[in-house]
């Protein structure tokens, strides 16, 4: 018996990494590429509504390919979409660089960031008493006139070190004690870890090896994991490392990720297994720079938004994008670090910045920690954006919280050109006129091949400043600019870059309708600031200052951001740029206990006020679609440069 056509296997070669896989006939691309472990852009999950999994095939049959978000020249040159090409024999494929997806995140460097103005956080606990700690003490022998107990005898000194309070040990502890003890004289290290009312005894050793005493801050995003490692009992920051998220091969956004863990049933265990993977290759990446064993690190403290947090966990996050949106738990306890695949040492422990609702994660509540806006006497806002837009207004008495579902156009996604913030995105525009280039930098400074989110804000900005786009976002085609003209599928477009002008890879341009979901995602973020304020009787004037957290605003023209209407227009000193709170924030949590409950706190305290039930919503969001605001007065600083 011969096996059908349908059962034979192919190998798909990728460049330029050279991997290979062997997949059956008939399978996309996309998913070839997953089995090789080569990334390939797909925002959509690779529902074929993105078009950013575009690939080059060289050699070999695709079947099933299609021509549409490609340009004829595209074709010509052997493009498809990895989503929709199907493997019909041996393939040769190569991803371009608008397509891949490298291993590290850019961050910028503290210098950069002063340089620019922003404020770098570096808020610290009050003292360092960690979640984890160890204490090192002797243990009297016992005696005809002490016989208590060892376990009895080892609390009684660790209460004299440790304040007092109850504990609970396990029966690897009770088995490993009685040889700890007496093989050192009754010198031991006693690691403690504290999980709310209760103080657990993890581990004893004999002898004083009470330092180091390591922990691990990481920042879960949907788009890039953080890791910062910490030696506790100084409170320094040994070192810094970052990667994409690997789930970003499901999907760029929280929902994609949801139905793949619904619509399949191992879906759950790939994003579980490969989140702690990033997270494992940072930890160990950070322990080998310096040296150092991975049975130091007695503690992670995790942040990020909910779905990714019930990903790292393994819950099921299916309930979240179903009404009534909820999840399994929002606060969930500390979690042994063994059992979710996460390799410190084998007692050590996982600790989550409690979430506040399905839309308002850890991240936040890591970033109100950071900032101290809950300790404020004035009210103040801050904003984070992302995929999703979060906001929180408050002060120490009272906070307000909203996620506004900007959508990931001012990260790569919705946008024809567009691409996350890697090696080759255009990330500054300056200096255009009709009949000369425009001037640029790209990350890395390598060819440019895609506009991440920051270019855009600065492209919307030169359009409109040159009469290019009206306030609308509609592009203008009565001022004779050669640059504008119409695309694929007859949408127009304003062209940035020819293919070959300055050394980029093909041609790059801003549709109509990227126009129109960038507006729609800056829309939103503002919309929802408004309506939050309105909610409270508050205006703009009221607030003593706007935070913006978050990668995207650390590389944000402020200027340019005011100008189209994504931030408020307030006086300079009132907004500040404050990086990543949400790894401070875990940092601060993972070196004192007492900011571990206080995240607790925070998250208890604020309301969530959900906009899709706002009957206001609706119109503050569209008078925000308009560049920079369809009430002008709002922005005065844009307004005195129109007259």
């Amino acid at each position: 018996m011969t096996n059908s056509g349908q059962d034979r296997t192919c190998t798909v070669s990728f460049a330029p990494s050279g991997s290979k896989a062997e997949v059956p006939i008939g399978v996309t691309i996309l998913a070839a590429a997953r089995e090789a472990g080569v990334y390939v852009e797909n925002l959509c999950g690779g529902e074929g509504v993105c078009g950013k999994c575009r690939v080059i095939v060289r050699s070999g049959i695709v079947r099933g390919e299609t021509t549409n978000y490609l340009t004829r020249e595209e074709i010509k040159e052997g493009y498809v979409l990895a989503c929709e090409g199907r493997v019909g024999g041996d393939l040769l494929v190569d991803v371009p660089p608008e397509s891949q997806l490298y291993g590290r995140v850019r961050e910028p460097d503290i210098a950069e960031l002063r340089l620019k103005q922003r404020t770098v956080l570096e808020r610290q606990p009050a003292k360092l008493d960690p979640p984890v700690n160890k204490y090192h003490f002797t243990v009297p022998p016992a005696t005809l006139e002490n016989s208590r107990a060892d376990m009895e005898r080892l609390e009684h000194e660790l209460r004299k070190v440790n304040g007092g309070g109850h504990y609970q040990a396990g029966l690897k502890v009770g088995q490993r004690l009685p040889g700890a003890i007496r093989a050192s004289n009754g010198e031991v290290t006693v690691t403690v870890a504290h999980r709310g009312a209760l103080n657990e005894i993890v581990d004893v050793v004999g002898g004083d090896r009470s330092k180091p005493n390591l922990a691990v801050a990481v920042d879960v995003g949907t788009t890039s994991v953080i890791a910062h490692l910490v030696e506790v009992s100084t409170g320094q920051t040994l070192g810094t490392d970052a990667k994409y998220n690997s789930q970003a091969a499901y999907g760029a956004d929280v929902l994609r990720r949801i139905i793949h863990c619904t619509e399949h049933p191992d879906g759950l265990a790939q994003l579980h297994a490969m989140v702690t993977d990033d997270i494992n290759i940072l930890i160990q990446e950070l322990l080998n720079k310096f040296r150092l064993s991975k049975n130091y690190v007695t503690q992670v403290v995790i942040a990020g938004n909910t779905t990714i947090l019930h990903t790292v966990l393994g819950l099921n996050p299916e309930w979240i994008r179903r009404e009534p949106y909820v999840g399994v738990t929002y606060s969930p306890p500390p979690f042994r670090a063994a059992e979710l695949g996460i390799t410190i040492s084998p007692r050590g422990l996982v600790y989550s910045m409690p979430c506040v609702s399905s839309f308002v994660g850890g991240d936040i509540t890591a970033g109100v920690l950071a900032t101290g806006l809950h300790e404020s006497d004035a009210p103040r806002m801050l904003i984070d954006i992302g995929t999703n837009g979060e906001i929180v207004i408050g002060n120490k008495d009272w906070m307000v919280c909203a996620s506004a579902s900007a959508g990931p156009a001012f990260e790569g996604g919705e946008t024809r050109d567009g691409m996350r913030a890697t090696r080759g995105a255009i990330d500054h525009l300056r200096g255009w006129r009709v009949g000369h280039p425009f001037t640029f930098s790209t990350v890395g400074d390598e060819a440019p091949c895609g506009l991440c989110g920051t270019a855009y804000v600065d492209l919307l900005v030169q359009m409109l400043r040159l009469g290019v786009m009206d306030k609308t976002g509609r592009i203008n085609t009565d001022n004779g600019v050669d640059r504008i003209r119409k695309g694929v599928d007859d949408v127009l477009e304003f062209v940035v870059l020819e293919a070959g002008e300055k050394g980029a890879t093909r041609q790059l341009a801003i549709t109509q309708n990227d126009i129109a979901n960038l507006l729609r995602a800056k829309a939103a973020v503002y919309a929802a600031t408004k309506v939050l304020l309105n909610s409270l009787g508050l205006q703009m004037s009221d607030l003593k200052e706007i935070l913006v957290a978050g990668a995207f605003g650390n590389f944000l023209d402020l200027e340019n951001a005011v100008a189209i209407g994504l931030l408020p227009d307030v006086p300079g000193e009132r907004l500040r740029f404050v990086g990543n709170a949400c790894i401070i924030g875990a940092k601060m949590a993972a070196l004192s206990r007492e900011r571990y409950d206080e995240a607790q706190q925070i998250a208890n305290a604020m309301t969530y006020f959900e906009l899709s039930t706002d009957p206001t919503f609706m119109e503050a969001f569209t008078s925000a679609c308009f560049f920079p605001h369809t009430n002008i007065e709002e922005f005065p600083s844009v307004m005195a440069t129109m007259s």
